[in-house]
């Protein structure tokens, strides 16, 4: 089953300009994941009681990348109206059919400057790893593989990936659990760390 996350023919993700006719004029450099877990941040609110409880374990994303635009769309002080993202997370864990758990999460990532060091960041919630993983708690030795993909119009036009091929494509040995990844501001990470990452909503 190892062989299913590096079978696939390398792919070359690299920087790409998405061309005039099919999508914007766009450059596009995406770095490593970074995936790491992440407890559930504690707050306290006065004159709403007290509730104890243990955080758990989530799933954080953070991609780096940067756009670069052309002098007519307002070159390094541009900014690109939208991206979309793919990001695909495969798991030390399989379905009672064999196939490995792969987590699958879409974002349109909004009003993106140009020539700076942005952030995109997705989770999932400790209650999805627990089900998948069917175990408590999440480290980065339960990913098998990752990926993604950045999409300008219908274009891919940049991505990367652990093994170096687009693994994800794979479908057929795969069990692909789309949807289940949320943006910063659906959790308690909402309120923290500024404007260290780009705007995101879902497709």
């Amino acid at each position: 089953m190892k062989n299913i996350f590096t079978s696939l023919a390398i792919f070359a993700f690299g920087i790409c300009a998405a061309s005039a006719q099919t999508g914007p004029a766009a450059q596009v450099k995406g770095g490593k994941l970074e995936i790491k877990s992440i407890q559930t941040p504690q707050f306290q609110a006065p004159n709403v009681g007290e509730k104890r409880w243990r955080p758990k374990d989530w799933l954080e994303v953070d991609l780096p990348f940067q756009i670069k635009l052309p002098n007519a769309s307002g070159g390094r002080n541009g900014s690109l109206d939208s991206m979309t993202v793919n990001y695909f997370i495969g798991l030390n864990a399989q379905n009672k059919d064999g196939k490995f758990e792969v987590i699958k999460g879409s974002f349109n990532y909004v009003d993106i400057p140009a020539s700076e060091d942005c952030h995109a960041l997705a989770y999932v919630t400790p209650a999805t790893l627990r089900r998948l993983l069917q175990k408590d708690g999440f480290t980065p030795s339960d990913i098998k593989a990752w990926g993604y993909e950045v999409i300008l119009g219908a274009e891919r036009v940049a991505g990367d990936s652990s093994t170096g091929s687009p693994w994800w494509e794979k479908a057929d040995a795969l069990s692909i659990n789309d949807g289940l990844m949320l943006s910063k501001t659906e959790t308690p990470f909402g309120i923290l760390w500024g404007d260290y990452d780009v705007s995101a909503k879902k497709p």
